[in-house]
């Protein structure tokens, strides 16, 4: 998916979604972020957030997203460029990236599921507290 398609997907969720009344935006953010009953997505860029998971799935896609979890969260999806993920996972849960310069700092008791493609993503392992 291209920046150009990711920046529109974006762009027309923040209508859908600033229609709905929904979207919660930081100041120097462009794009939607919706929380939900059974996931979080984030989509647009420069969002710079942080989230409780209570065993939702995370979303994100757009670009230089800053976003970290508390709380486990069952499933992660990162599309686009230049995000950056802290999260704790359900163990076996599924971590998928996609795209460019992706970074994901993950914690489980067991390995997600990865399903990593795309140039220069980052997926590393951190320690419980770290």
């Amino acid at each position: 998916m291209s920046l150009r398609v990711l920046i529109t997907l974006g762009m027309a969720a923040v209508a859908a979604f600033g229609a709905a009344g929904a979207a919660v935006a930081d100041e120097d953010s462009v794009g939607a972020v919706a929380s939900g009953k059974d996931k979080v997505q984030v989509s647009g860029n420069g969002h710079q957030r942080a989230f409780p998971c209570d065993g939702r799935r995370a979303v994100i896609e757009g670009t230089d997203n800053v976003i970290t979890f508390s709380g486990v969260c069952s499933a992660l999806e990162v599309s686009g460029s230049g995000n950056s993920v802290t999260i704790q996972l359900a163990p076996k849960a599924p971590l998928t990236v996609e795209g460019v310069n992706n970074s994901v700092r993950w914690q489980s008791t067991a390995e997600p599921k990865k399903n990593i493609s795309g140039v220069n993503n980052r997926v590393v392992k951190v320690p419980a507290g770290g």
